[in-house]
């Protein structure tokens, strides 16, 4: 499972770069929250939402890994 902040990074054409230069989130720490393997700090969710300009809940809703 992964998250829809993956699926959305990827359709805008970003890379874990760009979204850590939106966040000022390290890239690594961005792909293990898309993978689900680190959770997301309130502060980060927050900082992640207002970069992509998606709800909270919307994008750390879990995905299928086939995109589903």
């Amino acid at each position: 499972m992964t998250l829809k902040l993956r699926e959305e990074r990827q359709r805008r054409g970003w890379s874990l770069v760009d979204v850590t230069m939106k966040t000022r989130i390290a890239g690594a720490d961005v792909s293990l929250i898309e993978r689900g393997l680190r959770p997301a700090y309130p502060g980060w969710r927050r900082r992640l939402s207002q970069a992509f300009g998606v709800p909270e809940a919307e994008l750390f809703a879990k995905v299928r890994d086939d995109g589903s």
